[in-house]
């Protein structure tokens, strides 16, 4: 009982969907993971130059949130892991991968053939190492993202009135949900194959590319604004893709997870327990299908990434 009443009043008053964006979405300003005095100090000073107020929905916040300290803590946790396995692998006198480096390599092998290959052409290996960065970070983020360590801290906090852990359960660790961070992945995608399209054939040429030659001059003003706007709806249509999968998806496991505290808060502990079973089979199924998603997510945005540079240096195919 006590338990229950610890929970069920943190989820008073609030409808599953509240419940579940506030454990999806970063941490607001007043819930940083570390409160670094200069990091606010910056903030109020950066943000004033430009005429924003601290309350302004446009404040300019440098403060180390949930979602910052975990894209720090993914991207040293991928960098550190690849190292290492591919540092044990060679130290080995028979070179044996072992099961973690042989998943690295099956990933490797079947992005090379199927995805570089296949859409970049013979010039793959000056995007390979791009293609690669990009899956692993994002296969990487959307995995950490399906464990709940955040929202276990924030309850052990709830349950021993820590308030330092408690406020852990404000905001999600799915850094991949936030489209701040997607969009930053897809700019990097679209500086990549305009870049790759320059470099190819000079800046001149290569916008002379968006559109066909040979067409009658009257369609060039039909054609060329359409190119021109597919060239940036790229970016955003991968921005969107994985934010609103990842995001769809952990919302609605958070929403099943609820249903337990909003039973127990309406009708009593036991009504709780009772749908708990049901509740937490549709999570364990939901998680196994996240997983699943999470993969070709990650396979999905590196194929685009492969498949827009391929198309900007093969103007012909």
């Amino acid at each position: 009982m006590f338990v229950d009443k610890k929970i069920t009043e943190t989820h008073h008053a609030q409808s599953p969907a509240d419940t579940a964006i506030g454990h999806v979405a970063n941490t607001d300003h007043g819930h940083h993971i570390f409160d670094v005095e200069f990091l606010s100090y910056l903030s109020t000073k950066i943000s004033s130059f430009f005429g924003i107020s601290e309350n302004s929905m446009f404040f300019i916040n440098l403060g180390i949130t949930k979602h910052v300290f975990v894209l720090l803590f993914i991207s040293t946790l991928m960098v550190l892991s690849i190292i290492g396995l591919i540092r044990n692998y060679i130290s080995h006198k028979n070179n044996i991968p072992n099961k973690l480096m042989s998943v690295v390599e099956m990933f490797v092998v079947y992005l090379k053939d199927d995805v570089l290959e296949n859409f970049i052409g013979k010039n793959y290996r000056e995007w390979a190492s791009l293609i690669y960065t990009i899956f692993f970070f994002v296969l990487f983020a959307n995995i950490s993202g399906l464990i709940p360590f955040f929202d276990l801290l924030g309850l052990f906090g709830k349950l021993g009135n820590n308030e330092l852990l408690s406020n852990l359960s404000h905001g999600g660790a799915t850094i991949t949900a936030n489209a701040n961070v997607t969009f930053a992945i897809a700019t990097i995608t679209f500086v990549a194959f305009i870049g790759a399209g320059i470099k190819k054939y000079g800046f001149i040429q290569h916008w002379k590319n968006l559109a066909p030659s040979g067409l009658a001059w009257p369609l060039y003003f039909v054609v060329v604004p359409i190119e021109f706007m597919g060239l940036f709806i790229r970016p955003l249509a991968l921005t969107l893709r994985l934010a609103g999968n990842m995001m769809g998806g952990h919302i609605a496991l958070v929403i099943f997870i609820t249903f337990i505290f909003s039973m127990a808060d309406s009708f009593g502990a036991w009504a709780g327990f009772g749908i708990a079973p049901f509740s937490i089979a549709l999570a364990v199924g939901l998680t196994m299908l996240e997983l699943l998603v999470a993969v070709i997510q990650a396979y999905v945005f590196a194929l685009l990434t492969a498949v827009f540079i391929g198309m900007a240096i093969n103007v012909d195919h």
